[in-house]
């Protein structure tokens, strides 16, 4: 019997790509000729965990024989995109009002209670891949000094960023003596250049690929940001991590990793959600204090802590 040949739609944004990794693991497992299909950005990220595969990078598949399509986003776009392609099989949650373009349509999830990649792990386990599997081990090499990795940037909104990086990585710097590399994309360059221009041997990076960053990472002794993909990124590839949370949930977003710490102000109004806080200022973030997070940042160089 021929085996089925499947294709997987992973998901568009960086950090629900890591959250991902677990059920994509599974996946290759089950599927070892399996196929991914990506946006082009985010193509690095799975060459990084999961070697030579093929990987599609275009808006529709071409028309090979693939059997069935697993959908990881939640778009009609996406759903109408593998629809076109023509694949028989395509199984994935019925959000967005396009159900009627799935074959094997999943009941979406009811609330943030519970962790993100738990519902990749439901799509995994659709395609019969039940084997749960680990983050892979990434196929890139250290390939920097050692230094502190900050990731003070979040495309979500203000409610999202925390603006204690650079007197924390001043503070960072006098206690450690190591260099801090401000990492971003290229339209947070003269904001991130900015703040490294006020501490001692820091600079900023935006224009890197995702084999790359992966590789500055792996040099990092310690990684710290927002929630945002650098963080989660980070916490895959093993540095300790220790990751902001403002208006969302770290039950719902943690990064998954051996070595990470979670800091959040516990107000009643956080959670929320919300892209700018209604209040016209995060108090959420306020309430963490830079020296606060010295102190988790230094517990988890010491002693390695989660």
């Amino acid at each position: 019997m021929k085996d089925l040949s499947l294709v997987v739609r992973v998901p568009n944004w960086l950090g629900d790509m890591v959250m991902a990794l677990p059920a994509l693991s599974s996946l290759t497992e089950k599927y070892p000729d399996m196929t991914f299909w990506s946006r082009p950005g985010n193509s690095g990220l799975l060459r990084v965990f999961f070697g030579s595969r093929d990987i599609y990078t275009k808006n529709r598949l071409p028309r090979m024989n693939f059997d069935s399509l697993l959908l990881m986003t939640d778009s009609f776009r996406t759903a109408l995109q593998g629809f076109l392609s023509g694949i028989p099989q395509r199984t994935g949650y019925s959000t967005d009002m396009r159900k009627l373009l799935l074959t094997n349509a999943l009941k979406p999830p009811a609330d943030r209670n519970h962790h993100h990649s738990l519902d990749y792990i439901v799509l995994s386990d659709a395609m019969g891949a039940h084997l749960k599997a680990d983050i892979p081990v990434p196929t890139v090499k250290p390939a920097y000094e050692p230094h502190v990795a900050f990731f003070s940037g979040a495309k979500y909104g203000s409610a999202k960023r925390w603006p204690g990086f650079a007197e924390l990585a001043l503070m960072l710097h006098e206690e450690t003596g190591l260099p801090s590399i401000f990492y971003g994309t290229p339209e947070e360059e003269c904001l991130l250049s900015e703040i490294a221009s006020k501490i001692p041997m820091s600079s900023a990076l935006t224009d890197l690929d995702i084999e790359t960053l992966v590789s500055y990472l792996l040099s990092a002794e310690i990684a710290i940001g927002n929630d945002s993909g650098g963080v989660h990124l980070s916490a895959a590839v093993g540095t300790p991590t220790i990751t902001i949370f403002g208006s969302t949930s770290p039950v719902w977003t943690a990064p998954l990793g051996r070595k990470t710490i979670i800091m959040t102000s516990g107000r009643s109004c956080s959670p929320c959600f919300k892209r700018t806080c209604p209040e016209g200022k995060p108090l959420c973030l306020d309430d963490i204090s830079p020296e606060e997070v010295l102190n988790a940042s230094i517990r988890i160089l010491e002693n390695g802590d989660s």
